[in-house]
């Protein structure tokens, strides 16, 4: 999720308040083109040859790697890449003008399971199979749609739990298994001065977008991977998932209770400063929080920690995850596309992934194991922390799940939920209308029937 460079990071960010994954109902437009090959050698780029890149990780370094990269391509090879960066609320709607317009982006970065289902129905993508089939990648990070691999990844945004290592340790508090332990260890930490909390147990969002899908479900997707069958009918308030999810709401509530005041719009950016200002003991979000510590306040940069969510009875966890990767569009220079992105991959994907350097935890196993990427000094100062996500990654009794990927297969009925903010307005419905915990879930149950 991360990307939210928007109020923040990323989502991958999702940044702040921005609608991380907006589902825009946007037409396709016939895009015309030709699939280039992969097997053609990017040294026979074409000089006067122009290439758009539509980029949405507006973060200063990350527009930096992709200027230089644009400039040692053109001199080397006299194509020019011209680079146009969009948040990423509005980089969907930028895309589908292009191609609506005739004139659609040769490359863009894309984080979003639906606009990426969209643009391949469409017949608008170029299949990146045999680039990607190079490499071993983690869980979930470089998953196929009927068949072929449509975007390149670059990094996870594993929502993990971030909390306060030196506050446990004064408490002789132990990292959570079960729901009811998170909850009491959040109770521990609260600290309220005149009836009212001064620093909260936790932040853990649920205002209508994308910061609460993508942030706010960890312990509930350890608990109810899917939210309907493998024949599509809808299971959410159905016998033990129904229990489940009703014991999630109950958890929710009580959670909430610990929490700082005005948390109801609580946006990415404020999810990382309550904590990196010390208001809240435990935030929920990616990598990018190490990066705002290292920023904002180094004095904790050896007194956080990160687990991911638990479930109810400690058998399993769970962590919410949104992809990010480079995607190539079916233009009249496909070809000089994929060639550009082949060298890009080769000669700048390590800087790229600098650029965001906890935020982009690679999807790629071997990036782990690389000297150049392993040299960056505060990926050498968190290592700790990166080799415990990368751990997570491989630990199959971790399970890496989202709310736009509850189905038996990609498709784009659980993106809706998402779109369409279905889980948040479950949880408003609990904490803020008083609902019981059975009739939210029925309630949200009956909408996600709806939408088809």
């Amino acid at each position: 999720m991360d990307n939210h460079n928007s109020g923040l990071l990323k989502f991958k960010g999702s940044a702040i308040g921005i609608s991380r994954r907006r589902f825009i109902k946007t037409s396709a437009g016939a895009a015309a083109g030709i699939a280039g090959s992969l097997a053609a050698p990017y040294v026979n780029a074409q000089s006067g040859v122009t290439l758009r890149f539509l980029n949405n990780e507006t973060a200063a370094g990350s527009q930096a790697v992709l200027r230089d990269a644009a400039a040692a391509y053109e001199s080397k090879f006299g194509v020019k890449i011209i680079i146009d960066s969009a948040p990423i609320s509005a980089s969907y709607a930028k895309a589908m003008a292009a191609i609506n317009a005739g004139a659609p982006y040769d490359l863009a970065t894309l984080g979003y399971i639906a606009h990426l289902l969209q643009y391949a129905n469409g017949g608008h993508l170029l299949p990146m199979t045999d680039l990607v089939k190079k490499y071993t990648w983690g869980r979930m990070a470089a998953w196929t749609y009927k068949g072929e691999n449509w975007f390149y990844p670059y990094d996870y945004n594993l929502v993990t739990v971030y909390y306060r290592k030196d506050l446990y340790a004064e408490k002789g508090l132990k990292v959570p298994n079960t729901w009811a332990e998170f909850l009491e260890n959040c109770r521990a930490l609260t600290v309220t001065k005149d009836g009212s909390v001064e620093r909260g147990g936790c932040v853990i969002p649920l205002a209508s977008d994308s910061a609460t899908n993508w942030s706010s479900f960890g312990s509930l997707l350890a608990d109810v991977p899917k939210f309907y069958d493998d024949k599509w009918n809808v299971t959410l308030d159905a016998g033990q998932d129904a229990a489940r999810t009703a014991h999630f709401l109950d958890l929710y509530a009580d959670l909430y209770k610990t929490m700082p005041p005005g948390m109801n719009t609580v946006s990415y950016a404020e999810l990382m400063s309550l904590f990196v200002t010390g208001k809240v003991a435990h935030t929920v979000y990616s990598g990018r929080v190490v990066e705002a510590i290292e920023a904002r306040n180094p004095e904790l940069s050896d007194k956080y920690g990160i687990f991911p969510s638990p479930d109810s009875s400690g058998k399993q966890k769970a962590l919410s995850f949104a992809f990010d990767g480079f995607v190539a569009f079916k233009t009249k220079q496909s070809e000089e596309t994929l060639k550009f992105l082949k060298w890009f991959i080769d000669e700048h994907y390590i800087d790229w992934l600098h650029s965001a350097w906890m935020n982009f935890q690679p999807a790629r196993m071997d990036v782990y194991d690389d000297p150049r990427w392993k040299k960056h000094p505060m990926i050498q100062k968190h290592w700790a922390t990166m080799m415990q996500m990368k751990g997570f990654v491989e630990d199959e009794n971790v399970r890496i799940a989202s709310l736009d990927k509850t189905g038996p297969e990609m498709d784009l009925r659980p993106c809706k939920i998402f779109d369409l903010n279905i889980m948040p307005e479950m949880l408003q419905n609990k904490v803020l209308k008083g609902m019981s915990s059975a009739d939210c879930v029925k309630t949200a149950a009956d909408r996600i029937r709806k939408i088809g």
